[in-house]
């Protein structure tokens, strides 16, 4: 790595389709920003080329799973990275960063921290939340209907009878504002969606009007995200692993509103 001055002068685009030769990272799509700077960077600093595509943590496994060459896996939970490594399709996993889920809502909804749980459960509120399963967020989002319910018994299946799956499947057309939450807030399918907090820079240049926040202590369920190293990866995957890791690539995460785990204290 060659240091924080290389990172914010740092132009290069990653390509979306990979040459033979490419070192290759499938990332968790809430990582686009953050993973791609710092694949970026570290392809600029070795010579090389990286190749990087963002998607549902799910549907990125999938992929891998059905026989796409790839040799750095980052995920937004560490159940699909574990998964390739119990599989034998990763070698080694770790985990390098951790998020906070928030509430993406239009400035005229009003909510506060302190006010989450009361604004969701308002009558007639619409809720967007990622797909379970497909989506590590869709997951979280379902263990923070599991809290709820021990603070408001029978919370958890009124928000599960208001929740609006909001999703781009492959095949279908790509989001008009560019992200599915901003496009069900838009079209007014939804009132407020579900979102992780580092999300919260390109939120606001998407929906200039928005509100991104954060659920109180008791409703925060800790997404924790993590990192894979296939199986028969190029050498220089490990290295790439590494920079995410680094205080560098850690540095980056924490601009990017992640919240490091590998950070030294200063």
């Amino acid at each position: 790595m060659r240091g924080k001055a290389l990172i914010a002068g740092l132009t290069m685009t990653l390509a979306t389709a990979a040459h033979a030769d490419d070192l290759v990272l499938y990332g968790a799509g809430s990582l686009r920003e953050a993973i791609g700077q710092i694949a970026a960077s570290f392809g600029q600093a070795h010579g090389l080329t990286v190749t990087a595509q963002f998607g549902p943590s799910g549907r990125m496994r999938d992929r891998i799973e059905k026989g796409d060459r790839v040799d750095v896996f980052t995920s937004a939970d560490i159940g699909h990275a574990r998964k390739l490594v119990q599989d034998g399709r990763a070698s080694v996993m770790a985990m390098f960063a951790r998020n906070t889920v928030c509430l993406l809502s239009p400035s005229a909804f009003a909510v506060t921290t302190e006010t989450a749980l009361d604004k969701l459960l308002e009558p007639g509120v619409r809720v967007g939340v990622s797909p379970p399963k497909v989506d590590p967020l869709g997951d979280y989002t379902m263990r923070l209907f599991e809290k709820a319910e021990g603070l408001h018994p029978g919370s958890a299946a009124t928000l599960q009878a208001r929740a609006v799956v909001l999703d781009t499947p492959p095949g279908s057309p790509p989001p008009k504002s560019g992200d599915a939450d901003v496009d069900g807030i838009l079209d007014k399918r939804v009132d407020t969606v579900i979102v992780y907090c580092s999300g919260r820079e390109r939120y606001g240049q998407l929906l200039p009007d928005a509100t991104v926040v954060p659920f109180p202590p008791a409703l925060q369920v800790g997404p924790e995200y993590a990192l894979a190293v296939l199986k028969d990866a190029r050498p220089d995957a490990a290295l790439l692993a590494l920079s995410i890791l680094s205080p560098e690539g850690q540095e980056v995460l924490a601009q990017h509103g992640f919240t490091p785990v590998a950070q030294p204290s200063k």
